[in-house]
């Protein structure tokens, strides 16, 4: 009778290199539903006679700006990683995360603008106009927090020299998650600027 041994590592590897993007890409679509979701609501509560037309903070384009770059270096990180330069694929790699960090605290600022300029989360002076403005942009930065949670894995691998133009699995699911954000990003500055 013959046996067959099956190497239990190499196909754990090969079922997670298998599975992980299409898992990933459901995630990605139920984020665009949840946030398609959200902007459908205030394009209804839009006609709501109450409604305030919002300036959008000057440190808002700033958090544009950021999180274009980022997207860049993350992109850039790909490329040193599969070309084997892995010094540089390290130090873009910790760029695209003081980045994301800068992109957060542009976030924090412009909230500060806009409960300076009277723009309310909840209470007797909001307006339903000023809690859409807050809810979209404080839930675009819950999900950058994830997305800054798989860069400092990222980051944490590379200095460990963990990746190389072989091993690249956890950068493109990282990478691919964070050009989402940018995207997304991008889509609310414009929706809140010219449709909010």
């Amino acid at each position: 009778m013959t046996t067959i041994s099956l190497d239990n590592t190499k196909y754990k590897t090969e079922i997670r290199q298998k599975t992980a993007k299409p898992l990933l890409w459901i995630g990605l679509i139920s984020i665009v539903m949840f946030f398609a979701g959200l902007t459908s609501a205030l394009i209804v509560s839009k006609s709501n006679s109450i409604w305030i037309k919002l300036e959008v903070p000057s440190m808002f384009f700033v958090s544009t700006i950021l999180i274009l770059i980022s997207s860049l270096t993350y992109q850039l990180s790909l490329s040193f990683t599969k070309n084997n330069q892995l010094k540089f694929a390290t130090i873009t790699t910790i760029l695209t995360f003081v980045l994301g960090i800068s992109f957060t605290f542009t976030q924090f600022y412009a909230w500060q603008q806009l409960y300076h300029s009277g723009v309310f989360w909840a209470g007797e002076q909001s307006n339903p106009s000023g809690s859409y403005f807050y809810v979209l942009t404080a839930l675009h930065l819950l999900h950058l927090f994830a997305g800054l949670i798989s860069l400092l894995v990222v980051v944490t691998k590379s200095i460990l020299k963990k990746y190389s133009p072989t091993t690249i699995l956890g950068i493109q699911l990282s990478l691919t998650y964070w050009h989402f954000l940018t995207a997304l990003w991008v889509y609310l500055f414009f929706f809140l600027k010219f449709i909010a």
